[in-house]
């Protein structure tokens, strides 16, 4: 899974004005009110009524993660902490999309909100179509199987990370995003657009191009997946894009912003990848009392390795890092943090 790297720069600044004018491009013909009269233009885009998904909702926790299935493979209960809180299920193709009918049936005979991530996106990681949906017909058929596969389970969708705010953004993949989760929606479902976070593009930027992935048509969007920022300078950047996409709510991934984003190193370059200082963040729950924030959510899930870098040989999940974030944790109880410091699990190396 591509990781997004931090990239400095201002949020607001340079694209408001590009916002504006594509909104006024996405309308309905809406018609200018003469000169004589006080009246404000109608809204150039008209966004769907919210679902909000997470009111009186109970996280699904899944009990088919990487984490959990290593955790009774080793009687590793020190793992609780993660294993025990909800976290989303990664859809990266059709293989994925076969399992999930038997987890919508779990999570609705508990009355349970379950969270899923789409990840088929075609050029998903801008690497010339080596990753991801081979063309669009593809990706058509695989939300078309996701809207199958959920069938009657009403589910929150966070859409493809990195693809609105990737270098390889164009038209065309805005619009097949934007058929995507409107298809979706139309199912029932949430679908929360990923905006990248904080320090990635200005959120003038993000908010144009959200505007033309659909944001009219999703619940809202989703911030630092996959990343480390805090979640208090994700929910300012946050309410500052939402204010450039109709005050569409947002979600916060804090599965492992706990410490916070790692150090600028001038010496390299990959501090971001499996950083030596890393803690679980807040735990994933529905939010009532921060104006535009829906819920928290750990949509990576805590333990899995950024790739072959910093401490780590693989991609898969490493106990090692769980240690490290679960050690690291402040909310985490003394008792809990004290057993994973003792756990002393080896290495996961892939093979080849």
């Amino acid at each position: 899974m591509t990781v997004r790297r931090p990239l400095p720069g201002p949020h607001r600044t340079g694209a408001l004005a590009a916002v504006l004018a594509l909104a006024a491009g996405l309308g309905a013909g809406c018609a200018r009110q003469p000169d004589t009269e006080l009246r404000p233009d109608p809204p150039a885009v008209t966004y769907a009524p919210p679902k909000h998904p997470f009111r009186d909702a109970t996280l699904y926790i899944d009990r088919d993660t990487a984490a959990a299935r290593w955790q009774a493979a080793n009687a590793a209960d020190w793992l609780k902490p993660i294993t025990e809180r909800p976290q989303a299920r990664w859809l990266n193709g059709p293989i994925d999309v076969a399992k999930v009918p038997d987890l919508a049936s779990r999570a609705r005979e508990r009355h349970q909100l379950p969270v899923f991530v789409a990840y088929y996106i075609p050029n998903r990681g801008c690497a010339n179509f080596k990753e991801g949906a081979p063309d669009a017909r593809a990706y058509q058929a695989y939300i078309g199987k996701l809207v199958a596969a959920l069938g009657r389970t009403r589910s929150v969708i966070v859409m493809e990370p990195d693809g609105i705010v990737a270098d390889c953004f164009s038209a065309e993949r805005g619009e097949l995003i934007a058929n995507a989760t409107k298809r979706l929606a139309a199912a029932g479902h949430a679908v929360y657009l990923d905006a990248g976070h904080s320090r990635w593009r200005p959120s003038g930027e993000v908010a144009e191009r959200l505007l033309r992935a659909g944001i009219q048509y999703a619940e809202g969007f989703a911030v630092n997946v996959s990343n480390r920022q805090t979640t208090e300078d994700s929910y300012r950047w946050g309410v500052e894009l939402s204010d450039l996409v109709g005050g569409r709510e947002f979600v916060i991934d804090t599965s492992r912003n706990g410490a916070g984003p790692p150090p600028d190193d001038p010496k390299r370059d990959d501090e971001w990848c499996n950083p030596k200082q890393q803690a679980l963040g807040e735990p994933p729950r529905p939010v009532t009392d921060r104006p535009g924030l829906a819920a928290l959510l750990w949509i990576k899930g805590p333990g899995e390795s950024d790739g072959k870098c910093g401490s780590e040989r693989t991609y898969l999940f490493t106990p090692t890092q769980a240690r490290s974030l679960i050690v690291n944790a402040g909310w985490v109880s003394a008792r809990e943090r004290a057993d994973a410091k003792v756990a002393r699990p080896a290495p996961v190396v892939d093979v080849g």
